[in-house]
């Protein structure tokens, strides 16, 4: 059977039908997963083969509208970004590329949708630990066969699960739009799992609670309710092409392209408020995500929309630079003050939140960005047959807020501290480069990342408590952390380098206190003299 689907754009129509139990045990049994076309790879030595660390270390925030890299006097525009690494799509039985479209996280996990492009169904889902800040690992894989993964969601050990399905390799189903309930054990991927079946070619998006998840369909589409327990569906609203569903405390938010926002009860799904958004291309996904009382709604190729929760009052309008083609808002994502717009081939939109959404500027990666989900300290982002891009966000230790007496970086993307010269700062900064001249002693409290070189020349000295993360992975020109003859480089805190190490002739590393740490991902030359003093952690062996 054809189906009507293009990657991040789903049509679809549903009614449900039946639902399907599978009832076998946890998914330690592979071979069983595998007969119910779900097949589980466990193997994390084979799985991290496609973990892939060309494009990591710091990257940079460049705001187009200035064409300069962003580096503000204000404490709360700065923004330290490192991508830790990217994860290549997996590829099917049949050898074919899957395309990542679609991101859930529950805690230190991530879980990562995938679909094929095209006519044929095909899908898989990967589960990436991020327990280990700079060491991601893929723990599980399942390839699930003639079937597309268009949407998932975490709920109360359980992951709910939206796709479609080539109903002609299986007679057990009516029509291709499904919902699965599967059961996690400890988090990984099992074989538990049930199906609902949804009259229509897709299911566009999920969202949970504790008590019920929903489903919507496009097209001639619908919203419905399933209770978590019975699995059965318990209401029940038709609304034309649908494609996505969000849930704010009571409220369940849909998007429709034909009929804007829909807010219904959650109780007893009764329209409680309607609104109009921009128009937007038939079947294209977009996704919401709240903002205090605002919503926030990729608008396809009219960028992101801003409106009032309660009023349904729009009060922002973000457009789209040179919209059109593959530049296309898709989707959104609000963590810890930020949104994070993902627009295609545009790439990658950081706003600070407010009164209005004020530009931070385009984070600095490869590919196109056609999802985006952010929590906690991350931000993930699917790139389709790109796979997905791990960032974190460096944010500052609690533990040293006693240095809030500091003021806020003000010195600009490339440092330079004269000779003698003393300066002290605190909080998150992102800067291009660093150079602590003689006599110099610069003080950071907090987070800070450096894209390119960091020198500490001769007598020198930068006290470091915090983070610190520099530099770029296995270049051709590797950056480098130079420290030169009796320059000193205080570490009280977390420092990865992402290039080289230099030290020589005098140089010196004092670690303070007894949880310390250094990653170093590059090459260390350690010149004649060199002291290393202090409790620390070397996480590759690197100093010895």
């Amino acid at each position: 059977m054809k189906k009507s689907v293009y990657l991040f754009s789903f049509l679809a129509m549903s009614l449900f039908t039946f639902c399907e139990s599978n009832d076998d045990a946890l998914g330690t049994n592979d071979n069983q997963a595998k007969e119910n076309n779900i097949e589980i790879n466990n193997d994390v030595t084979s799985l991290n083969k496609r973990l892939d660390y060309t494009n990591s270390g710091v990257i940079s925030i460049t705001n187009n509208s200035t064409s300069k890299l962003l580096i503000s006097s204000q404490l709360t525009n700065d923004l330290p970004l490192v991508q830790i690494a990217e994860v290549n799509p997996p590829t099917d039985g049949n050898g074919r590329t899957l395309q990542a479209n679609h991101v859930a996280v529950n805690g230190n996990y991530a879980y990562v949708a995938y679909t094929m492009s095209g006519d044929d169904y095909s899908g898989a889902i990967d589960v990436i630990d991020v327990s280990d800040p700079y060491k991601p690992k893929l723990i599980t894989s399942a390839l699930i066969a003639n079937t597309d993964i268009t949407s998932l969601t975490y709920s109360n050990g359980n992951l709910i699960i939206a796709g479609a399905t080539d109903i002609d390799k299986d007679q057990t189903l009516a029509h291709p739009s499904i919902v699965i309930n599967m059961q996690l054990s400890s988090g990984l991927l099992t074989d538990k799992y049930t199906v609902n079946n949804l009259e229509g070619k897709v299911t566009t998006d999920v969202a949970a609670n504790a008590s019920s998840y929903f489903a919507v369909t496009g097209d001639a589409g619908s919203l419905f309710k399933i209770n978590s327990s019975s699995k059965a569906i318990s209401g029940k609203v038709d609304l034309a092409d649908l494609r996505s569903v969000a849930i704010s405390g009571d409220k369940i938010v849909t998007l429709s392209g034909a009929k804007g926002v829909n807010i219904y009860n959650e109780s007893t799904l009764a329209l409680q408020k309607t609104f109009s958004t921009s128009q937007d291309v038939s079947g294209a996904k977009r996704t919401m995500d709240f903002d205090g009382t605002k919503l926030l709604v990729s608008e396809g190729y009219n960028g992101l929309g801003v409106y009032d929760i309660n009023s349904g009052a729009k009060v922002q309008t973000i457009g789209l630079h040179d919209a059109g083609g593959d530049n296309v808002t898709n989707a959104v994502s609000v963590n810890d003050g930020y949104a994070f717009v993902a627009n295609g081939a545009a790439g990658l939109n950081v706003y600070k939140s407010g009164s209005q959404l004020s530009l931070v500027g385009t984070v600095g990666i490869t590919g196109s960005s056609n999802y985006v989900k952010s929590s906690g300290n991350y931000i993930y982002v699917a790139s389709g047959k790109g796979g997905l891009k791990i960032i974190k966000m460096e944010k500052p230790n609690p533990t040293f807020a006693n240095c809030s007496n500091y003021g806020a970086y003000n010195q600009g993307q490339d440092l330079i501290l004269n000779s003698n010269e003393i300066k002290s700062f605190s909080g998150s900064t992102a800067i291009n480069s660093a150079m602590i001249n003689s006599g110099g002693i610069l003080t950071h409290c907090g987070s800070i990342s450096v894209q390119n070189s960091l020198i500490l020349n001769s007598g020198g000295t930068f006290n470091m408590r915090g983070t610190l993360a520099q530099g770029k992975y296995q270049q051709q020109y590797p950056t480098e952390l130079i420290i030169n003859s009796n320059a000193t480089l205080q570490i009280e805190g977390s420092v990865v380098i992402w290039g080289d190490l230099r030290l020589n002739s005098g140089a010196k590393i004092n670690f303070i206190g007894n949880d310390s740490s250094i990653t170093i991902y590059g090459k260390v030359t350690k010149n004649s003299g060199v002291t290393i003093t202090g409790n620390y952690v070397d996480t590759e062996n690197k100093l010895k």
